[in-house]
């Protein structure tokens, strides 16, 4: 494409990805960016294979990867990398610290310096709630506080990359998301999908203590538009934020989620509390964003909760 951008999408047929690729193959707005992936396939959203993308299918962390970069035309500009790669797992950080110091830490690191040039922009695709105990709003500069090993894993790459890529001559930039939901969610297993799929299949579920945790949620179509705004103004060197937020400035709690879903199925979620005491003793008790920071990039477009829930049960019921 002319007069555009190569946006290397680092994991992009995943959750997210996927979501990132639907917005810029929509809107005219993103015509400048021009989107190839790097994804080993571990988590493959429904569809990938049907797009039209040129991708290196493989692990970033393979010499092709950086190889398949290379190769690719080069508009002078400088790229724009979002890095969406990395362990997930909250629960599992405790069992398998060093597998998550590699994923998230050593690993990235080692990409930076094999691939970023001077120019290159480079996006980190982090997270809100587990940065933070969950004892009071979350603002992009809130101080660390993590609650588990995961959070502080991410507390270090951010702090890692920054600098990282600041010696290859790059422009660094995070993005910290709030709990996300929607479309081409299928290898998911978060509560919201997890209860969405059971209130269409008949199934039970199981709820963590109360019920009463809050997250603060936010819907997957309008990630994908707050990541491609920023990678668009990367591109054209417009002002933007060293960090930014991704939420809908509302905190929901699991009931909450519950009772959402049933609005929109119009039945009953076949569900039981449980004491899950060890795994909710690792986890915020409440998460929301600052609503003037998530603004900065989805200005007053983000969707209201019962709306992201009536299209995520539309996903799951095709």
């Amino acid at each position: 494409m002319k007069n555009s951008s190569t946006l290397a999408l680092i994991g992009g047929f995943g959750f997210v990805g996927r979501n990132i690729l639907e917005n810029i193959a929509t809107n005219p707005d993103f015509d400048g960016l021009s989107p190839v992936v790097i994804d080993n396939l571990t988590n493959p959203a429904p569809g990938y294979e049907a797009l039209d993308v040129p991708s290196f299918i493989g692990s970033y962390e393979d010499a092709g990867a950086v190889e398949f970069l290379d190769g690719l035309e080069d508009s002078g500009e400088g790229r724009v990398f979002v890095f969406l790669a990395g362990e997930t797992r909250v629960a599992e950080s405790k069992d398998r610290p060093l597998d998550f110091i590699d994923a998230n830490i050593a690993n990235p690191a080692r990409f930076v310096m094999e691939a970023v040039k001077p120019g290159d922009k480079f996006i980190l695709i982090s997270t809100a709630g587990a940065l933070f105990d969950g004892t009071f709003d979350v603002s992009v500069s809130s101080p660390y506080c993590p609650k588990n090993f995961y959070g502080a894993t991410k507390a270090a790459e951010e702090m890692i990359l920054e600098k990282l890529v600041e010696l290859r001559g790059g422009e660094f930039r995070i993005i910290r998301l709030t709990n996300v939901y929607g479309k081409f969610s299928d290898n998911k297993v978060s509560a919201i999908h997890a209860f969405t799929r059971a209130a269409i299949n008949g199934d039970a579920v199981f709820i963590n203590g109360d019920g009463q945790q809050s997250r603060d949620f936010i819907y997957a179509g309008d990630v994908g538009y707050g990541i491609a705004t920023l990678a668009n103004k990367l591109r054209a060197g417009e002002q933007s934020d060293p960090v930014n937020m991704l939420g809908s400035g509302v905190s929901t709690t699991l009931m909450d989620v519950v009772a959402a879903i049933e609005e929109v199925t119009g039945k009953g979620l076949n569900y039981e509390k449980i004491p899950a005491k060890e795994l909710l003793a690792t986890e915020p008790r409440d998460v929301i964003a600052n609503k003037d920071d998530v603004k900065v990039l989805l200005g007053d477009t983000a969707r209201a909760f019962v709306e992201g829930i009536r299209e995520t049960h539309g996903y799951y019921a095709k």
